[in-house]
């Protein structure tokens, strides 16, 4: 697991989000895969962990595994596509119909704080396969779902600086700028090098964001 103190509720909150992704009773199998993928992926690495070992600690047969991912890399993908489309939920919905480039930046931290904070073990993940998810197979379909979660954000805030209330930054350098700073805040906390959840410190970064744009 990510962290060795999880709350009770911490550590229930990857079944929750793993039921919501696939409710179906005849999808247990694959939520029992990708659970316990979760568990050995972030204890053990990816590279170390293979497809019998998601089979000892499944229960599942290889044949179910390979049926539903294909292979390892399938796993992987599908575990981190999972989260990562739930943690973008989250973020759509409390960005949706907001107009003001503060306001936006505001809610995109504020949830991707709580989110983390709220996931441990899901958000551990996320970045321990995010290379490896970049640099795969499925690359591709990752650009796909990133433009599609920021591309609202990207355009209100591109409007915003056609009217001088942000400055003209290189798109590329916003996202580091927005997110930097709490994303390596949230690194050391599920490291286990940090006290403070991320969320207790999601004004600091939004303010501190906003600074970046416009300062």
């Amino acid at each position: 697991m990510a962290r060795k103190n999880l709350s009770a509720q911490q550590a229930a909150a990857a079944d929750r989000l793993l039921e919501r992704a696939f409710p179906d009773a005849r999808q247990a199998s694959r939520r029992s895969v990708l659970r316990h993928a979760l568990s050995l992926f972030n204890a053990n690495g990816v590279e170390a962990t293979t497809i019998d070992d998601l089979r000892k600690a499944s229960g599942q047969s290889v044949g179910t595994i390979y049926h539903h991912f294909k292979n390892k890399e399938g796993v992987v993908a599908a575990l981190f596509f999972t989260a990562l489309d739930d943690q973008s939920r989250v973020i759509a919905e409390h960005i949706e119909g907001l107009t003001d480039g503060q306001a936006v930046i505001e809610a995109l931290i504020a949830c991707y704080t709580a989110w983390i904070t709220a996931q441990p073990e899901c958000a551990y993940f996320v970045f321990l396969a995010l290379d490896s998810v970049a640099q795969g197979p499925h690359g591709a379909e990752l650009l796909q779902r990133l433009k599609a979660r920021y591309e609202p954000i990207d355009e209100l805030l591109a409007r915003d600086a056609a009217a001088g209330r942000i400055l003209p930054l290189p798109a590329d350098l916003i996202p580091s700028l927005v997110l930097g700073a709490a994303e390596f805040y949230a690194r050391s906390w599920l490291a286990g090098r940090r006290t403070a959840t991320p969320a207790t410190h999601a004004q600091r970064f939004s303010t501190a964001a906003w600074r970046a744009l416009t300062a």
